[in-house]
């Protein structure tokens, strides 16, 4: 008889519980949406320091490839892609973010909602890049290597047969 029980509650939560999962799951891409909308600020503001801390990570790597070239070493590749990578993403942030002044008509009286919307989606999907961006920062190889020395070769050099 608990047997029973027991497997008919189960089958009862099953499907009292699916639609639930089904609706919470249609919730959070809601929520994001609109999130686009009314948090922009928020997102525009964490777009702001997740640049800056990006720009920092950018010159202390600077600073550590202008010694290595001082050295005579050579930058690896990936260090110098990861360096135009970030040139490339701070100068499309700074430009959304210029954007980000344009917001509004009639001193804010009337608010421009597509741009709002896009300005939030675009500043959530930048910043997400930027952290993508820093985790790639550590090069297990190092920054630089050095460079084998050029073989010395003598042209016009003749062997002096006396010896």
């Amino acid at each position: 008889m608990a047997e029973i029980v027991v497997a008919v509650a189960g089958k009862v939560s099953k499907y009292l519980v699916a639609p639930i999962r089904r609706q919470l799951s249609l919730v959070a891409p809601i929520r994001r949406q609109l999130s686009y909308l009314f948090c922009y600020r928020n997102h525009a503001e964490r777009l702001r320091n997740q640049v800056q801390t990006l720009r920092t990570a950018r010159n202390d790597q600077q600073i550590t490839v202008d010694e290595a070239t001082r050295k005579g070493d050579e930058i690896r590749p990936a260090v110098q892609e990861w360096l135009n990578e970030v040139d490339q993403i701070t100068g499309e942030a700074e430009a959304l973010m210029r954007d980000d002044q344009n917001m509004s008509c009639l001193n804010g009286w009337c608010p421009n909602l597509i741009s709002r919307y896009q300005l939030g989606r675009e500043a959530y999907k930048k910043a997400q890049v930027i952290v993508g961006i820093q985790t790639a920062r550590n090069f297990p190889d190092g920054i630089s290597y050095t460079v084998p020395p050029r073989s010395a070769t003598f042209k016009g050099y003749e062997y002096d047969k006396t010896r």
